[in-house]
């Protein structure tokens, strides 16, 4: 027989070994980065859902951060399981509560410090029953000043914030969430942890790059609504400064008529000040501050978390 005119099957063997061993691994990892990224736009949908509700509890509670916190750790309990009984959806909850407590920032963009600057109202902090500055938000549609500061810089490529009155009533939350290694695909989720930090090397806040060294992968939601109530200042509001004071961050002070505010660690789930109280607060025993869920300062000055 002649060997030129036998079968090459003989040379081929092992070839598809060869092959699944290129090919295979390549499918495995876009694979698992699908079902990544699955995972990524899933939780993704629950934080902007969960946002919302925020804003829709600060809207209509003066801005209030534990109304806001309150609202969006209730909205992310499906995440960390949900359930079909009382006791289900408290253990969920609870897991909730704990993860959140180190992977969740809630910022306040609108009104910023500068807003109160230019907006506060002694008269509405009055009303209100709080020492913190407030702005109005009633009649805003025939009114560019408060009542009580009719003379108000309200020329937005002059003032502090760079805003008109309406614009200093739009509530603008801005919540970073890191998502947690146990919800994340093996492998992937390593992977698009290392691309993030890889490819945006230059990211300076501290947040999300504490967030990525414990393993997450971080996310970032905006959500604006119109004010319902006026906004009383806290400590979630941002200093953003407008065109009115030349894009220069400035410390804005307190307004004569107000104390000092206090400043608290805004990710603990109630953050209240011990001088003047917040929204709603209430006297307890001994003229202690009380919020109602059992949280008490006294007359020290010290910001009560």
């Amino acid at each position: 027989m002649n060997r030129r005119c036998r079968s090459p099957a003989g040379r081929q063997r092992g070839a598809g070994l060869a092959e699944f061993v290129v090919v295979a691994p390549t499918l495995l990892a876009m694979a698992l980065a699908t079902l990544q990224y699955g995972l990524v736009f899933h939780a993704k949908s629950n934080l902007n859902y969960a946002s919302f509700e925020a804003a829709r509890a600060g809207a209509v509670g003066h801005a209030d951060p534990a109304g806001i916190r309150r609202a969006l750790l209730r909205a992310m309990t499906p995440y960390y399981g949900g359930g079909r009984t009382a006791a289900e959806l408290a253990g969920s909850a609870t897991r909730a509560t704990a993860d959140l407590r180190q992977a969740l920032r809630i910022e306040i963009l609108s009104p910023t410090r500068e807003s109160f600057d230019d907006y506060y109202s002694a008269d509405a902090a009055r009303a209100i029953g709080t020492s913190a500055r407030v702005i109005p938000s009633t009649n805003l549609a025939h009114r560019s000043c408060p009542v009580d500061r009719p003379h108000c810089d309200n020329d937005p490529a002059r003032n502090r914030s760079g805003q008109t009155l309406a614009d200093a009533n739009l509530l603008k939350l801005r919540v970073t969430y890191g998502i947690p290694p146990s919800k994340q695909v093996p492998l992937a989720g390593r992977f698009f942890n290392w691309a993030v930090q890889t490819m945006n090397p230059a990211d300076a806040d501290a947040f999300r790059a504490a967030l990525l060294a414990d393993g997450r992968i971080p996310l970032v939601s905006h959500v604006t609504l119109r004010m319902q109530s006026d906004a009383v200042e806290n400590a979630l509001v941002q200093s953003v400064p407008g065109r009115g004071n030349g894009g220069v961050a400035e410390d804005p002070g307190a307004a004569p008529e107000s104390a000092p505010l206090p400043r608290c660690d805004p990710l603990q789930p109630l953050c209240i000040p011990a001088v003047g109280g917040g929204v709603g607060a209430d006297t307890g025993p001994g003229g202690a501050q009380s919020d109602g869920d059992g949280q008490s300062g006294d007359d020290s000055g010290e910001p009560i978390c």
